[in-house]
């Protein structure tokens, strides 16, 4: 890693690959051959949701200072 690699990632944090948008009964994305569903659709709900919050959490908190 190279040192304007190694600040980006501390400055923007680690990388995080987008989650796919599936339905329920397509094949999942790790190519595992099960249905999404029954796969890793849970964990990309909880991730999304966890997402959506620390968003909601910093525009609240960059309203509040005034910026």
């Amino acid at each position: 890693m190279n040192l304007a690699a190694g600040l980006k990632r501390l400055v923007l944090g680690p990388e995080h690959k987008p989650i796919p948008n599936l339905n329920r009964n397509d094949r999942c994305w790790c190519g595992s051959g099960r249905k999404y569903k029954a796969c890793h659709q849970a964990e990309d709900n909880r991730r999304r949701s966890t997402e959506l919050a620390a968003a909601a959490t910093q525009k609240t908190t960059s309203l509040k200072r005034g910026f």
